[in-house]
């Protein structure tokens, strides 16, 4: 049987697929399309025309798949639309066009996911699985599930937070490594001497990997990707200063400009924090993650059956873990901040002394019917009219009495 998952993230969607023989599950493909929602973001909410662009190219996709004769598939988002108010909204608009039901994935399993896609780096020594993502990152010692950290910010939010320009300078990033470290320091994330092997996770780690690999003149092969720490610092260095900076991220990974520097950044300061020696680059994560579990019966969601042409059992829903906990208070805090806001401000104008003049002004107008000793020049039309008036108003009564 096909199967493929399908992920909506923060700047892209992809997917997998996969052939089941027996008891082996084997990749056969992959599939990436350019998707930056967060650029189409009305205050905490997916504007209408975001959840068009989503719901056209699933529709696509979709139609990709049933040509290549896959029968299940599992459509999962991350956080992307994890901390959208309007979640529900979209997932219904996505189900009505498509037909496919939305899985959201918290933090914590998304963090799990890739976890059980890369336990076979376990064998490494004293390994850290580090997924970068646009609106979140995952840390995760591999071998120890229950040692997990989820961060509620991403490259996108790195860059922007810090950068005024496509590419960010020399001082923006600084200040990047100044908010990630403190981020990390808060987090109480785990110093030298606890971490020597690094696994990287993520579409912008696998473009760094490129560019490090075109640099270094390394052969492309079946064996891991790695990166050597003084290499991959004085990559960091050309993009951060390079001349040949803006050349080089377009020849390798021009639809990631914006976030390779703050990737950049972010590894540099976790490598330099474990005091960590290895770097391997991974192309498997919460997809592969994901797809084991649900095959295995170790994971539930609702999946699209093309031969039934519909999305069979129930979307999955966050319902544990202190991610869920953040999701779910976040929300609410964002939309009761602006009822409270106007309840304060509509009922104050009236009874609050001392406002802005501006506010007094619009009071006045509007009670100004109402209210005597106003100006002379306000009510000076009128009030008192022309002689002119008058005189016309008494020939107009004359030739009605006649």
């Amino acid at each position: 049987m096909k199967y493929a998952v399908a992920d909506i993230s923060s700047s892209s969607l992809s997917v997998i697929i996969a052939e089941k023989t027996g008891n082996v599950t084997e990749i056969t493909g992959k599939e990436r399309e350019s998707l930056s929602l967060l650029y189409y973001m009305n205050g905490s909410d997916l504007s209408r025309r975001g959840t068009e662009k989503l719901v056209t190219a699933l529709s696509q996709m979709k139609a990709r798949l049933a040509e290549m004769n896959v029968e299940k598939c599992w459509l999962i988002a991350t956080a992307a639309l994890r901390h959208i108010n309007n979640f529900e909204e979209v997932a219904d608009a996505v189900r009505a066009s498509t037909g496919m039901a939305l899985n959201l994935i918290d933090g914590e399993s998304e963090a799990y996911f890739d976890y059980v896609a890369n336990a076979c780096y376990s064998s490494c020594e004293r390994a850290v699985l580090v997924d970068l993502g646009g609106k979140s990152m995952e840390i995760c010692a591999l071998g120890e599930k229950k040692d997990m950290t989820c961060f509620d910010f991403g490259l996108l939010d790195l860059y922007e937070k810090f950068a005024d320009k496509i590419q960010p300078d020399e001082d923006e990033a600084k200040d990047m490594g100044k908010y990630v470290k403190s981020r990390f320091d808060k987090a109480d994330l785990p110093g030298k001497g606890v971490y020597s092997t690094v696994i990287l996770v993520g579409q912008t780690c696998g473009a760094i990997y490129d560019m490090y690999a075109d640099l270094t003149d390394i052969e492309d092969g079946d064996g891991a990707k790695t990166m050597e720490r003084k290499k991959f610092s004085k990559l960091v260095k050309r993009l951060v200063g390079g001349a040949d900076r803006s050349r080089l991220i377009l020849k390798t990974a021009p639809e990631k400009t914006h976030v390779i520097l703050p990737a950049a950044v972010v590894i540099k300061k976790l490598l330099k924090r474990f005091d960590a020696s290895n770097v391997i680059v991974s192309d498997r994560g919460v997809k592969e993650g994901y797809l084991s579990l649900v095959l295995e019966g170790r994971e539930s969601g609702a999946y699209y059956d093309f031969a039934a042409d519909s999305s069979v059992g129930e979307p999955r829903a966050p319902e544990t873990g202190k991610d869920k906990k953040k999701k779910e208070s976040a929300p609410r805090a964002r939309r009761r901040t602006p009822v409270r806001r106007d309840e304060s401000a509509e009922p104050a104008l009236p009874r609050r002394r001392g406002r802005p003049r501006k506010a007094e002004t619009s009071v006045k107008q509007e009670t100004a019917p109402k209210r005597r000793g106003r100006p002379r020049k306000a009510p000076a039309p009128a009030a008192q009219p022309s002689p002119e008036t008058a005189e016309a108003v008494e020939l107009t009564d004359e030739g009605t009495a006649d």
